[in-house]
């Protein structure tokens, strides 16, 4: 899905989605009921240190593509890296998240927790990039059923919790290599592996 997504959607469909929507129908219902006071976040493409990437999973892209560069391995991009993400760095996400249960203002309300800016994963690769030069990119496929994305409606967040992520994505990921670079233990060993093969 490209260009802004609606406020009672979430970055993505399909299981993720609908049992989301399903968890917050069910909040509501039940605590709604019992007049307890509740906020409903939704969170969108949450990244940052000392998050690191698993083993047949490339969500984290942040992650994935830091890890690799730091390797000198070069950088798929699926579709030539066109997909769209709202890329939302951790520290941006805990406040976000706990300003939800201190706002008086957002009593019963659901907000998406985004940046409201649209960012393609070839961006990402290109900031990673200007970390470590001599990173290749490779185009590759869009594999079948791969959201093309989109980014947070964020008007209601600002309304309700006063408040906007402040930690700009190039930002984020200078802050995610400079991390990495200092811990190397971080690094994946099953990708390190994958490098030294």
């Amino acid at each position: 899905m490209h260009g802004r997504i609606p406020p009672q959607f979430h970055e993505f469909t399909g299981m993720y989605g609908n049992t989301k929507a399903w968890g917050e129908d069910q909040t509501a219902l039940v605590l709604g009921q019992v007049g307890t006071s509740y906020a409903i976040v939704r969170f969108f493409s949450v990244y940052g240190e000392p998050q690191t990437e698993k083993p047949n999973s490339h969500s984290w892209v942040v992650a994935w593509f830091a890890a690799r560069a730091h390797l000198g391995l070069p950088l798929h991009l699926n579709g030539g890296g066109r997909q769209v993400r709202d890329l939302v760095h951790v520290d941006d996400n805990a406040e976000g998240t706990l300003r939800a249960l201190v706002s008086p203002r957002a009593h019963t309300e659901t907000v998406n927790i985004g940046t409201g800016v649209p960012t393609t994963v070839r961006k990402v690769a290109e900031l990673v990039q200007e970390h470590y030069p001599y990173t290749e990119f490779l185009t590759t496929p869009l594999p079948a059923g791969d959201p093309l994305g989109g980014y947070a409606a964020t008007r209601r967040m600002e309304n309700v919790l006063g408040w906007k992520p402040r930690i700009t994505i190039t930002e984020g990921v200078d802050r995610y290599v400079r991390w990495l670079r200092r811990t190397p233990a971080a690094t994946p060993a099953w990708l390190a592996n994958t490098a030294a093969a």
